[in-house]
């Protein structure tokens, strides 16, 4: 069995330069081209991001992966900001703290957490 939870997301993407000034103004992820089609990010704390060129997003009911961050207000606000579109505004998780759901700016769906 794995020590992790999770070594490596992979975002796909139907602009990928534009997806990786996304991330890095909203989120602070600093992609780099890695190979034909694909960025990579290393988070330098046990989990890697790649962003995978794709001819069209596909939607509906799939994995979501929540990114633990420090607010999701000030977070969703840069979101908003940049391109991005909240799905699910800042919802109390009882005990444990909150999480929000945004689309980025190709239409993927993304978590936030914030702890208490």
């Amino acid at each position: 069995m794995s020590n992790s939870v999770i070594g490596h997301i992979e975002i796909p993407t139907t602009d990928i330069e534009a997806s990786a000034k996304f991330y890095l103004e909203t989120l602070g992820w600093d992609f780099k081209p890695f190979g034909k089609g694909y960025y990579l990010c290393n988070t330098h704390k046990g989990t890697t991001l790649g962003l995978r060129s794709v001819e069209k997003i596909l939607t509906g009911d799939t994995t979501i992966f929540h990114f633990l961050v420090q607010n999701i207000q000030d977070t969703l606000a840069v979101i908003e900001n940049k391109g991005g579109k909240v799905v699910r505004t800042r919802t109390v998780i009882p005990v444990y703290g909150w999480y929000a759901l945004f689309e980025d700016n190709v239409g993927n769906t993304i978590g936030l957490y914030q702890t208490h």
